[in-house]
């Protein structure tokens, strides 16, 4: 399938143009990958317009609260990823979220980071942090966390904070296994503020360091979620108090 990229030179040249008052014409810098059939691009306008509804729910001036972006995040990542099945080379390519951030969500992007005067860092599209493009974390987010067992699949991405999942998910190993992903937030995430954390700051840091050592020694792809939960709560258990 051919796609829409947008590199990340590319991407750094416009910003920066964009933010100068002179921006590239951005037609002549997206790119195509991929052979066969084209993407289909219905999807986006629809994605466009739910999240536009949802961030009318919030402050139109940016998202400067920490309470707000919680919240909006845990919805924007069920919207984005009912909107966004693709094929695996797809979503596996960094470019083309850059491509889909910049070309269609630049907006939104500026506005989740309070709209700062000279534009909000690079990262927040992708540049130069893959994992920190907006729209492709929230993506993430839900992606992992996915349970296909409850009337609500996307029940598990409202919980938690987040830099619960930048630093205890996306950027540990053993998050590649969605049974034990979905078994640490209910740990950690328990109550019906689903905001309010179980450990402290530093409790669950040191709890994830155990869990990382363990991840040597577990193949944690075959443990069902019962399973993953006795890991988590018996590490825990053996935790200074």
């Amino acid at each position: 399938m051919r796609y829409p990229i947008l590199t990340t030179m590319d991407a750094s040249a416009y910003l920066a143009s964009k933010r100068a008052g002179n921006p590239l014409d951005l037609d002549r810098l997206v790119k195509n990958r991929g052979d066969g059939e084209e993407l289909d691009q219905a999807f986006i306008n629809v994605l466009v317009a739910d999240l536009a509804n949802l961030r009318a729910k919030y402050p139109a001036n940016g998202m400067k609260s920490q309470k707000n972006a919680n919240r909006f995040e845990g919805d924007a990542a069920r919207i984005i990823h009912e909107h966004i099945q693709l094929p695996p080379e797809i979503v596996a390519d960094a470019d083309f979220w850059l491509w889909l951030a910049i070309v269609h969500f630049s907006d939104m992007v500026e506005w989740r980071y309070g709209n700062p005067e000279h534009g909000t860092g690079l990262a927040n599209y992708g540049v130069g942090a893959r994992s920190e493009n907006l729209i492709y974390r929230l993506w993430l987010r839900a992606d992992l966390l996915l349970d296909d067992e409850a009337d609500d699949r996307y029940h598990l991405c409202q919980r938690g904070q987040i830099d619960f999942y930048r630093s205890h998910l996306f950027r540990q190993g053993y998050a590649n296994a969605r049974s034990f992903a979905r078994a640490l937030i209910r740990f950690q995430y328990p109550n019906s503020d689903t905001t309010a954390p179980h450990l402290k700051v530093d409790q669950i840091r040191e709890l994830v360091k155990r869990l990382r050592r363990l991840r040597a020694n577990l193949f944690l792809e075959i443990l069902d979620e019962t399973e993953c939960r006795k890991i988590i709560e018996d590490e825990a258990g053996r935790m200074p108090a």
